[in-house]
């Protein structure tokens, strides 16, 4: 494979992990349970996909500690031996186990939430249950802290349950807030449900139903006729072109500094427009020139008879092909 090859798919990977990184950033927690019952019961996590691509939640960290606890730690083994953050959190969930959380790599096929769905991690401290059972539990009648980190370590989403959370009642964001999206924006809300009514319906592995899409209906007030969205259409349109006429030109200046020398003179030279040969007058030839081309034309005009264009077809009797004995194999002769 050529070196313009490998360094083509070599800028489109790099341009590709953006994208990548950002998708994580869209995981966000959407509701919580404490407690079950009075009696107890496990608290669970829902956690959900506010992008509209197929996200891998594999490798990142789920915990209880603070941000600060995390952040103070990473900077210190960080600082002294320059090891990558998300090796510091690894080394730190064989060192507290029951306190920070990595989704398992080995499991791709459950660990792909699909766009706009959700996924429910248990809180019952039995890892050994599966993928989505979490090493630590919550604790009634106290705050409960929650955070969810990327697997390079920045923080993707964070919670503090509050300590008035009674038993049977979730955590939840409020059915007609903003959809949770980008940490910190400070528009979503959220409520306690206590599963009483529809409205407060505890919804356990299946995000809050919404009848009207905000986005939509806040688009649809700020630009009623519509000619926004035709503009940021276009908008996106050209400046697309244009990305790829100036990638294309780049790449053409990349590739042309690669040629040998000898490619780059032949490219480099200027296109001579050819030259209309100029027939020669009579006076030019001698004669016997001029008797080789007459005898050439004669030869060339002359070199068959006339033919009628008649084909006559002659038939033959006996042939081989309509008699059985001549289809038959001689044997030879043997004479005694």
């Amino acid at each position: 494979m050529s070196k313009r090859v490998l360094t083509l798919i070599l800028l489109c990977a790099i341009l590709a992990l953006p994208t990548l990184a950002q998708g994580r950033k869209n995981v966000r927690i959407n509701e919580v349970m404490v407690q079950q019952d009075s009696t107890g019961g496990n608290g669970w996590i829902e956690f959900y996909n506010s992008s509209y691509s197929t996200n891998a939640v594999e490798k990142m960290f789920i915990t209880t500690m603070s941000q600060d606890e995390v952040k103070n730690h990473i900077k210190a083994v960080t600082d002294t031996s320059k090891v990558k953050p998300n090796k510091v959190l690894i080394e730190w969930c064989k060192e507290r186990p029951t306190e920070i959380y990595e989704i398992p790599r080995g499991d791709e096929r459950n660990t792909k939430i699909a766009p706009r769905t959700h996924f429910v991690m248990e809180a019952d401290g039995d890892v050994k249950a599966g993928t989505f059972h979490l090493p630590f539990t919550l604790k009634a009648g106290q705050d409960n802290y929650i955070a969810l980190y990327d697997v390079n370590g920045d923080l993707v989403d964070e919670i503090t349950i509050p300590a008035t959370l009674k038993p049977g009642e979730t955590y939840a964001i409020e059915k007609e807030g903003r959809l949770p999206s980008v940490l910190g924006d400070n528009q979503t809300h959220w409520t306690v449900k206590d599963g009483k009514d529809l409205s407060t319906a505890i919804t356990k592995g299946n995000y809050n139903a919404r009848e009207v899409n905000e986005n939509i209906e806040r688009f649809r007030e700020e630009d009623p006729h519509g000619y926004w969205i035709a503009l940021l259409a276009m908008s996106v349109v050209f400046s697309a072109l244009a990305l790829l006429y100036i990638c294309f030109k780049l790449f053409g200046k990349f590739a042309s500094r690669n040629l040998p020398v000898e490619d780059k003179q032949k490219a480099d030279a200027p296109v001579m427009a050819p030259v209309a040969d100029t027939a020669a007058t009579a006076g030019d030839l001698n004669e016997e020139a001029m008797a080789a081309i007459c005898f050439a034309l004669y030869q060339h005009l002359n070199a068959h008879d006339e033919e009628s264009g008649v084909l006559t077809l002659t038939p033959r009797d006996g042939s081989t092909w309509a008699t059985k004995p001549g289809l038959m194999r001689e044997l030879p002769v043997i004479k005694k």
